[in-house]
Formats: C-alpha cells, sequence, structure tokens
C-alpha cells in the first residue's frame, strides 16, 4: 500500500521520537532486568533480530506493535520453541487477529526454565540444588491511523525467579511502521517503559531500522538498538524466498565488549510452507565455546484470503 503525501510526518514523528530517547539514555544510568520476551521467533531470530520494521503478523507483538496495524483478515496463532544454551527451555504461544477498524490485537504467554544448577556456600561446600526461570505475559494492538502509517503499544508483565528469590515487573512497549513506498518499510519501537525492580530501572531501549522487499523474491532488514550507554547493537538481516522453501541470513554485531567470544556472527534458518495456511520456520545460532540455541516456530492461520 503506497502513502500519497505523508513523508513529512513521518519525518517529524520519527525526529522527535529518537532525540526525545537520545535525551533520556544520557540521564538514565540504572539498569537492570530486562523485560523483553521478543527472542520467542525462529524467522525473526534467523535475521539478526533486525526485523523492526518489518511486518510480522501476530509475531509483531514481540518486535513492533505497529505491525498489528498491518494483519491480514485472518486469525493467526503461533507457537515458538527455544532450546536455549545449557538445559533452558522457552516456550512460548501466540495469537492474533483483526479487530475491523479497531486495528489489530494479539495475546501471548512465555515460560522459561533454565534447568537445575548446584548450590555452594562461600567455602564451596554443596548446599543443594535450585531452579531458575520466568514467566510472562504479553498483550498487545497496532492500528493503520494514516495511510501507509501505524502507531501500537503493548502492556507485558514478567516474573524471573531464581531459587528461593524472585523479582516482577509490568512495562510497555510503543511503536511506529512507516510504509514508504510498495517496497521500503521504517521502523521504531521504545521498549521496557515500566516499573523499578529492586530500586532498579527496567532495560529500556530504542530500536530503529528499515527493510526492502521484492516481492515473492527477496527482503533485506538492517536496525539499531539504543539504550542508555549508546547504541547496543547493529543487525542485519535477509530473506530469500523460493517457494514453498525460504531462506534466511542475519548477523548481529554488539558494540560492547562482552569479554565472551562468539556473541557476535551470524545467523542461519529456513522456512517451509507446510500447508496454505501453515508455515514452519527453524533458526540456528551458534554462541562459539558457550553453545548453541536452536528455535522452531510453527504459525497457523484459520480464516481469511490471505495470500
Amino acid at each position: 500500500m503506497k502513502i500519497k503525501k505523508n513523508e513529512r510526518v513521518g519525518i517529524a514523528f520519527l525526529s522527535v521520537v529518537l532525540f526525545s530517547g537520545l535525551a533520556w539514555a544520557q540521564e538514565n544510568t540504572s539498569l537492570a532486568m530486562p523485560l523483553t520476551q521478543e527472542g520467542g521467533t525462529a524467522r525473526a531470530m534467523s535475521m539478526g533480530s533486525a526485523v523492526v520494521s518489518v511486518p510480522q503478523g501476530s509475531a509483531s507483538l514481540f518486535w513492533n506493535p505497529a505491525g498489528l496495524g498491518k494483519m491480514s483478515d485472518c486469525v493467526e496463532a503461533g507457537l515458538h520453541h527455544n532450546s536455549g544454551l545449557g538445559d533452558s527451555i522457552q516456550e512460548t504461544i501466540v495469537i492474533g487477529m483483526p479487530i475491523g477498524s479497531l486495528g489489530g490485537f494479539a495475546a501471548s504467554f512465555n515460560y522459561m526454565n533454565n534447568g537445575t544448577f548446584e548450590g555452594r556456600d562461600s567455602t564451596g561446600n554443596l548446599t543443594g540444588s535450585y531452579t531458575a526461570g520466568d514467566i510472562g505475559a504479553n498483550i498487545g494492538w497496532g492500528k493503520q491511523v494514516f495511510s501507509g502509517i501505524s502507531i501500537g503499544a503493548a502492556i507485558k508483565y514478567n516474573q524471573q525467579t531464581l531459587a528461593d528469590t524472585s523479582y516482577s515487573a509490568a512495562a510497555a512497549d510503543l511503536g511506529f511502521l512507516w510504509e514508504a513506498n510498495s517496497r521500503l518499510n521504517l521502523g521504531l519501537t521504545y521498549s521496557n517503559l515500566g516499573t523499578k525492580v529492586a530500586d532498579s530501572a527496567l532495560d529500556s531501549s530504542i530500536r530503529l531500522g528499515a527493510s526492502y522487499g521484492e516481492e515473492d523474491d527477496l527482503l533485506l532488514a538492517v536496525s539499531g538498538k539504543l539504550n542508555s550507554d549508546g547504541f547496543d547493537q547493529l543487525q542485519a538481516g535477509v530473506e530469500s524466498f523460493f517457494l514453498p522453501i525460504v531462506t534466511r541470513l542475519g548477523y548481529a554485531y554488539n558494540f560492547t565488549d562482552s569479554k565472551l567470544d562468539g556473541l557476535n556472527g551470524f545467523t542461519v534458518g529456513l522456512g517451509v510452507r507446510i500447508t496454505k495456511n501453515m508455515m514452519f520456520d527453524y533458526a540456528y545460532l551458534p554462541y562459539s565455546e558457550l553453545g548453541v540455541s536452536q528455535r522452531v516456530s510453527l504459525t497457523y492461520k484459520f480464516d481469511g484470503s490471505e495470500k
């Protein structure tokens, strides 16, 4: 869908929000407990997470809720599994649907189990085992407010546990999506506006990105993440269509020094169209000496005339 004369409106909006976020980032110095559930989708992770400007149906809830405003007339359900580092596993279910003139709506539930660990005292003696994990839920809404311009918001709750200690917090995400023309999209999100945890602010961040697509052929995407210390990550991804097979490649570069090898690098994945309404996606994320994370997604569209 092409826009008509909204270029100036879109540029002004992007400028105001971006520079407001930059000012906030310079002032805020106490960050803790990331409240993100974005790692649930295999498609996004195999593209290096560079999808803030890519409408993804119900999965837009995790990356840019404005994309929910571009949902088709289909009810969509997604199951997303992550075999993470070590013994950790993550399960996410999301359901999205159009709500007529009000735009699109989605809700999700997330569960993560990080496994069992040996507990030791200050002298190194065993004190028993303990577990760690978290649960969370998301609800989000998006709507196209002008031709080619969509906005959205999501509210999320997360509870993290470690042994006998637990932390919980609620937060909100804001999203903006501009379809500059039939091939170019620009996206912007402001994540984790919410409560404090243990007297520390949530790990809020700004993501901005662009994507360019050739219909039924190729999709290119780039994005950047900005937090209180400046630019934290740069991401790029490509998706190539040879239906029913879709191949994907991504790259993420961390500006912060993690002191661990293998955290910067490539991700790969593929998608398979099983039926007209069902899509299977897989992502492979190597982390060098830390191990490998593998993600699997299954998405089904119930009704509608989606191409």
